[in-house]
């Protein structure tokens, strides 16, 4: 691995960080998920909270192994969790990091900017009026005692990305008027994931999923998904109690448990 801090000519300002929690910065790295992941098979001696951040990514991952353009100026972050007793609620972790990010974005300084229109896209994507400002990849690790954790990979655009064409297009928080730095965001957003990772800990995911159930699709909004077998579209029904997205089709409604929301107005999609 690549010796961490960023170099003194180049390093930024440190975040600041809850209790316990630390930062190893990278002035480049593949990916800040398959770099904290070789931290925790190679080391072990890891906790929660230990972060790899990269001002840039050579090899940046999202979804379904698509590529993550990394750019300078923007978020690239990865966080350490401890995984959940039951396996089956690991994937809540991303449900989690999404309520986190939206919040972190309302709280940042807007300049000559009203509040935007910050929402969540099924399964852990954020949007800010409609397009794609954040995408969250959490996934599982173990370290030389078996022990699993939870990788909580966290891209935030605060610069403008180019990206071919999409359902969701790229946005960035400066056109939006919030004109922010990386250290300064991810001390926002370590505090609020800080917050959040303790009520989901106390509460259970009930109050998560309320969380994102209100900046969600509203009940009954046209959506698409995108599943192997071809998209399909219907009704947004909510969220099952795990977090499986609800769709009232014209067969009735669907449980899905993986797919991509493609849009959020059912064009071009099979009715199911």
């Amino acid at each position: 691995m690549t010796q961490a801090w960023f170099t003194a000519s180049h390093a930024p300002p440190e975040p600041h960080l809850p209790p316990g929690w630390r930062v190893m910065g990278f002035e480049s790295l593949d990916s800040t998920n398959a770099a904290l992941k070789r931290i925790v098979e190679q080391e072990g001696d890891v906790h929660e909270g230990l972060m790899v951040w990269a001002a840039t990514q050579t090899a940046g991952r999202g979804r379904a192994g698509r590529v993550w353009a990394s750019p300078r100026g923007n978020v690239y972050v990865s966080i350490l969790v401890a995984a959940p007793e039951s396996s089956a609620r690991a994937h809540e972790l991303g449900f989690v990091a999404a309520v986190a990010v939206r919040e972190t974005i309302l709280e940042l300084p807007r300049h000559n900017a009203g509040e935007p229109k910050v929402s969540c896209k099924w399964p852990n994507d954020v949007l800010i009026e409609g397009e794609k400002v954040c995408g969250i990849l959490p996934e599982v690790v173990s370290d030389d005692s078996k022990r699993p954790w939870i990788v909580l990979g966290i891209g935030i655009n605060l610069q403008a990305v180019q990206l071919d064409p999409a359902a969701y297009p790229p946005t960035a928080l400066s056109a939006h008027g919030i004109d922010t730095t990386p250290a300064h965001v991810l001390t926002v957003l370590t505090r609020s994931l800080y917050k959040w990772l303790a009520q989901w800990r106390e509460q259970g995911f009930a109050a998560i999923r309320t969380q994102w159930l209100g900046c969600g699709p509203e009940v009954g909004a046209n959506v698409a998904v995108g599943l192997p077998e071809g998209a399909v579209s219907g009704a947004f029904a909510g969220l099952d109690e795990d977090g499986a997205l609800l769709l009232e089709t014209r067969k009735g409604k669907r449980r899905i448990v993986a797919g991509d929301v493609l849009f959020g107005d059912g064009q071009n999609a099979a009715r199911d």
